[in-house]
């Protein structure tokens, strides 16, 4: 592993090493606190704050990271002068995707390859996403903490002239072995920044851990329950103006007029701006903007045919039927060993475009000062990405983010429209603060999509069952390409996009004979990244496979899988063991009551998950409990992980059951809750988490717990009726929860 460098910390050159700090060293801040380090802070009345360079949205990651740096620094992170926040705007903070390119290319080609490289290298982008908030903290941010305990060491040895020996460590400060002379953080901060950070330091064995691998209660708890948190749509400015925006309803139309005279004379009206795809309304609070919004007479003209779900879905199935593949990945001879195959199974299974639904609807608050100076509260998953938007708009140098708590991402908030068209009507204002709020239905119709796809499947068994080949095409719309060309000045060729097919081309069982290949289809919707990406569609399509052959071939589906998971898995084969053991499995069910499996690895972690529920003869479905097994690596806190497994599982059955966003005339169908569906408490299920103890380096947890809802689902619905969902959502067949 790499060292520290002396301005701050530096980049590591082994695994995760990916956090990268320029500029940030020690040093003494105005207000009398010293930084040690770019994420430790400590004031003279002893207050210790940790700086967490990752948003949290739900998932913990302020109680999960500040834990690592709770270890080194032996702080009680419960502690009421222990105090964790996002860093502060001059923090030039990011993750180097360029170095974890450069050490793991696997993980990256084509799009991701130049994005990493040319943006969010050149850009230091601090992104929030692909669950890499622990895998990309792990060593740095226990290093950090040691460093500054280094520090603080060498300044209480300095004052009371002893050797480290006789110092013991305690919360926030150092004592005497025989518990003599104390002395706090605070008392040792401004010394300890006067000195030149270790070229290296010692980091704690696991032996030693006694914060991480402990069921921490989450700081941030508290302040949630009582309202004292502040996300995003919270944000209230001395003086501030309200505004909200319309778009036309047509996707990809151009405004050709606005008669904005009936809105500008509402109540509160201040001001109405055409600005490119949009106008903004702002007046004097948010619900007599979003009055005046529905008040506006918008003309607009279409892009040229209109998109409708049915058109999309047949050009999904013309890509099928013309082959023109963008990605092929062939191994053995699977047309020959589908042709001589005892058994061959043809199938199609078919994904629909996904709505993020955030429950905080899109905000940003931004005060754009006569100077051309910038301060912008928003709950991004990017901070350099809502700077780089409002520097495009003519801002000066000095753009300062504060990054808020936010109420969901899911990865919308990694796009940049939402503060684009704040911060456009804050320079219109230049002095006035501005929050720009989006509509439920407008969030809704001009969200990013997951795309839809459609998966043409031949599979071929062997006289004993055997799983032989496996011959698969997936026609959908690439994720990348979509996103750079709305967020970045991407290239026009740029490569395959792996999104595609992770979780496909890499699936885990033992088939000698393989072809995966993908369509990606051009399309004029706006595709974006939905919790676990690609991971979303393909663990549907591969856990209902392996489902369906195991019921071709007779055989009990873990028994299956276990017999087509080889030595090279042998993680895989440990979760799917210990989830049959906890499951209490003894089949799958039968006469309306079913157990279905899925099994699937994604953002270096594994997880597996048994569906139990019951069916009526009205095919209302009752889910009755989903057992799941987590392999994450190395577990911080298991409190943490048992929620973010329990969330996203919830977050997957909901978009099983009902999630559908459909296109007439161009325009978005579904547009509030009533129409895009969401699980209710009293139709969820009880998830029961287990979590493998594991001593292997940390994956993610955010995402992982989703991409197996879908097929353990449907998987569990044939075990209950014998009838095979292979189109989701499963009310398309009739299914009611």
């Amino acid at each position: 592993m790499g060292g520290l460098s002396l301005a701050g910390l530096g980049i590591g050159t082994g695994y995760l090493a990916t956090v990268d700090v320029t500029g940030t060293g020690a040093r003494r801040e105005g207000d009398a606190s010293a930084d040690l380090t770019a994420w430790v802070n400590i004031t003279p009345d002893n207050t210790v704050t940790i700086y967490v360079p990752f948003v949290e949205m739900g998932q913990g990651t302020h109680t999960g990271l500040a834990q690592l740096v709770c270890e080194e620094l032996g702080l009680d992170i419960s502690a009421d002068n222990v105090r964790v926040t996002h860093p502060h705007e001059e923090m030039a903070v990011y993750t180097n995707w360029t170095m974890f390119l450069d050490e793991r290319p696997e993980h990256m080609s084509g799009p991701m390859h130049w994005y990493a490289k040319r943006f969010m290298g050149s850009m230091k982008l601090s992104a929030t996403g692909g669950s890499t908030a622990m895998v990309a903290s792990w060593s740095q941010m226990r290093r950090a903490g040691a460093v500054a305990r280094h520090m603080l060491q060498q300044a209480a040895m300095q004052k009371l002239g002893v050797r480290s020996d006789a110092l013991v460590l305690q919360h926030a400060g150092f004592r005497l072995a025989d518990g003599s002379a104390p002395l706090s953080f605070g008392d040792l901060a401004q010394a300890a920044a006067s000195l030149e950070p270790p070229q290296d330091v010692d980091l704690k064995p696991p032996g030693a851990f006694q914060v991480i691998g402990k069921p921490v209660r989450r700081i941030d708890t508290a302040d949630k329950i009582t309202g004292k948190a502040r996300f995003g749509i919270d944000v209230r400015l001395q003086d501030g103006l309200f505004a909200t925006v319309r778009r036309p309803s047509v996707l990809g139309a151009t405004i050709s007029s606005v008669d904005d005279t009936k809105a500008r004379s509402m109540r509160g009206v201040r001001d109405v701006i055409v600005h490119q795809d949009a106008v903004i309304v702002i007046a004097d609070n948010t619900w007599r903007a979003f009055q005046a919004a529905d008040a506006l007479d918008i003309d607009d003209e279409p892009p040229g045919e209109l998109l409708d779900t049915a058109q999309m879905i047949a050009g999904l199935r013309a890509g099928l039927d013309g082959q023109d593949l963008s990605q092929q990945y062939v191994s053995g001879d699977p047309k020959a060993a589908i042709a001589s195959a005892a058994r061959r199974l043809d199938v199609e299974y078919q994904t629909p475009y996904l709505a993020h639904a955030t429950m905080e609807p899109m905000n940003c608050t931004v005060l754009w000062r006569q100077n051309g100076s910038v301060e912008a509260w928003v709950p991004t998953q990017s901070a350099a990405m809502a700077r780089q938007a409002i520097q495009s708009l003519g801002a000066n140098e000095d753009v300062r983010i504060k990054v808020t708590y936010a109420g969901g991402g899911f990865g919308r908030r990694a796009e940049k429209d939402f503060v684009t068209y704040a911060a456009v009507a804050a320079r219109a204002h230049a002095g006035t603060p501005v929050q720009l709020v989006w509509s439920r239905e407008e969030d809704m119709r001009h969200d990013v999509f997951r795309p839809a796809s459609i998966a043409r499947i031949a599979a071929g068994l062997d006289k004993s069952g055997a799983l032989t080949a496996v011959d698969a095409t997936l026609a959908t719309h690439s994720v990348m390409a979509s996103y750079l060309a709305r967020n970045v000045d991407g290239p026009a060729g740029f490569g395959s996009d792996r999104t595609t097919l992770e979780g496909l081309r890499d699936m885990p069982y033992d088939v000698n004979n393989r072809r995966i290949a993908a369509c990606e289809i051009e399309t004029a919707i706006p595709i974006g990244f939905w919790r676990s990406v690609g991971h979303s569609n393909n663990a549907f399509i591969v856990e209902s496979l392996m489902d369906e052959c195991a019921a071709a071939s007779g055989r009990d589906p873990f028994e299956f899988r276990l017999a087509h998971l080889g030595d090279r898995h042998a993680r895989h084969k440990a979760v799917l063991e210990t989830l049959r053991d906890k499951a209490g499995w003894r089949g799958n069910g039968g006469d309306g009551y079913g157990r279905g499996l899925a099994l699937h690895a994604s953002f270096r972690s594994i997880v597996g998950a048994v569906v139990d529920l019951r069916v009526g003869d009205d095919k209302r479905i009752v889910l009755e409990k989903v057992t799941a097994v987590i392999d994450c690596g190395w577990v911080v806190n298991p409190l943490l992980v048992e929620a973010q497994v329990q969330g996203g599982m919830n977050f997957g059955l909901t978009a099983a059951c009902f999630g559908q966003i459909d296109f007439a005339e161009g325009r978005v169908v579904q547009d509030n809750f009533d129409s895009y569906e969401m699980l209710r408490l009293d139709a969820a299920p009880d998830i029961e988490v287990h979590l493998i103890d594991s001593a292997d380096l940390p994956g993610g947890v955010g995402e992982p717990g989703t991409p197996v809802a879908a097929p353990a689902l449907v998987n569990s619905l044939f075990a209950a009726t014998g009838e095979r969902v292979r189109r989701l959502p499963i009310a398309t067949a009739g299914y009611s929860i």
